[in-house]
């Protein structure tokens, strides 16, 4: 996550020179890995030191010899810094590099320690709203509301036909988003695994026949492309892992289906983080572009609106690649 100035070498003896540092930095099982596990996710040290059993030291070590390389980069969430690959498209030495490490699978024990993070996460991203459901409204009213992006999420799923078929919201809130699109489909569920937010949002969309809550996981629906539009409205910046979740929802979206994603663009309130439960401090557009890409999905829309306090959101249409 974030971005880092392109590399180009003045002469011949500098592109080696560069091709030299970036091999050798590389040239460590340990460093390929670590390369391998940031191939679509970012981790803090301790993260990474979960992931890799090593102690602190000895990986700051091998981070600093990859971000002198340039291979991977860093970036503030809060009061914790996260790592990444730190290379731009265009820069095809180390592009090269990614691909052939990417060909590789990590080992099992080491996929089963990722699962480890992603679920610590998960639980601390549930605790938060577990302890502060009742004043979450309030918390992120400090940012923006729902009705702020709401009208502008109807307009864009509004410019396609995609009438005839089930909405999927990703947590609803208090049910402003479902509330709005009802008219617009025969059948809509959101999804929360927050009772707590479930039932704030019953409270709005009772009345409506044709909508349905859930209490459930987002990532233990089954990959079952079903959904004829799938929306996610301030909800990723919570999420674990940004990048699954548009695998996932790559897996949820009919062929000729709709995904809606509404978020912050990236900001530096690190206050947001303990007042409304932030994961990630908002996205560049590229980010969510580049991931959305990667999963499988072409981006058809986009608009930006300006918000309180000095904060934009961001609103994308995206659908899935034709095979």
């Amino acid at each position: 996550m974030g971005q880092t100035a392109t590399y180009i070498p003045d002469s011949a003896d500098d592109s080696l020179s560069d091709l030299v540092e970036a091999t050798k930095a590389t040239g460590d099982r340990l460093r390929a890995q670590i390369l391998r596990a940031l191939s679509a996710e970012s981790y803090s040290v301790s993260e990474l030191c979960t992931i890799f059993e090593i102690p602190q030291p000895a990986l700051s070590h091998h981070l600093k010899v990859l971000r002198e390389a340039r291979l991977v980069a860093k970036r503030r969430e809060g009061n914790t810094i996260f790592y990444h690959r730190g290379a731009e498209p265009a820069d095809q030495l180390r592009q090269a590099l990614f691909d052939a490490v990417d060909r590789t699978e990590l080992p099992n024990e080491l996929l089963s320690r990722v699962q480890k993070v992603h679920t610590h996460r998960h639980n601390l991203s549930a605790a938060f709203f577990a302890d502060n459901a009742h004043r979450f409204a309030d918390q992120q009213a400090l940012i923006s509301t729902a009705d702020a992006y709401a009208g502008t999420i109807a307009e864009i799923v509004g410019h396609f036909p995609l009438k005839d078929g089930v909405l999927l919201e990703v947590g609803p809130g208090a049910g402003e988003v479902l509330e709005r699109l009802a008219p617009q489909f025969r059948e809509l569920v959101g999804i929360d695994d927050s009772r707590i937010m479930i039932e704030q949002a019953v409270q709005r969309v009772e009345r409506l026949p044709n909508v349905r809550l859930r209490q459930r996981n987002f990532f233990s629906l089954p990959s079952v492309r079903k959904y004829l539009v799938v929306v996610a409205a301030m909800v990723v910046h919570h999420m674990p892992s940004p990048q699954r979740f548009f695998r996932h929802a790559h897996d949820l979206v009919k062929a000729d289906g709709l995904l809606v994603v509404a978020e912050l663009c990236r900001h530096d309130n690190d206050w947001a983080s303990e007042a409304c439960g932030d994961t990630w401090l908002g996205f560049e557009a590229s980010e969510l572009e580049a991931w959305a890409a990667k999963a499988g999905f072409r981006l058809v829309e986009s608009q930006f609106l300006a918000q309180k306090n000095g904060f934009q959101i961001q609103i994308h249409g995206f659908r899935p690649i034709p095979a």
